[in-house]
């Protein structure tokens, strides 16, 4: 079984004995919304087109990712608490690096390249001043989302 689908049959699981069952009372969150806080960290698997929906509509309402955790959860003695971290990050693509340079008469010359892998740099913007672009390689900035059960990451970050 492929990660995605271990982790949202385990979170289903989790909220069916674990605490996060939407009141029957009404609060802000719909149960589409409440649905994002189990399907966002297994990357919205099968099952979870609803809660991707609701997450985007929050987003273009200007809204955050996530409603509080607490309009969807009953809160009792000895339960997970869920909370997360939303914010821009700096998408730095793949690409080759000198990783070994030598002096040639007057010129700097490399001899061994590597790739460095792409990667985010969270908490920036890609952004560009008179020196080039910050972070270094950067092309483009991305939102992401962190979802944390009782202070743990659980499942990736999703970046969109």
């Amino acid at each position: 079984m492929e990660f995605k689908q271990m982790f949202a049959a385990s979170a289903v699981t989790l909220a069916s004995i674990g605490g996060l069952a939407v009141p029957s009372t009404a609060l802000a969150a719909s149960q589409d919304e409440c649905a994002i806080w189990i399907c966002l960290p297994g990357g919205f698997p099968s099952g979870c087109g609803a809660a991707h929906s609701a997450m985007m509509d929050r987003i273009k309402d200007r809204k955050s990712p996530l409603p509080s955790f607490g309009s969807c959860a009953v809160k009792e003695e000895g339960h997970s608490e869920m909370s997360y971290n939303y914010s821009v990050a700096a998408y730095i693509p793949a690409r080759q690096v000198c990783t070994k340079q030598h002096w040639w008469g007057d010129s700097d010359n490399c001899s061994q390249w590597e790739t460095a892998p792409s990667h985010y740099v969270k908490g920036t913007r890609c952004q560009n001043d008179d020196n080039g672009w910050y972070p270094e390689g950067c092309t483009r900035t991305y939102r992401f989302v962190d979802v944390f059960v009782d202070g743990v990451l659980a499942g990736d970050t999703y970046y969109w």
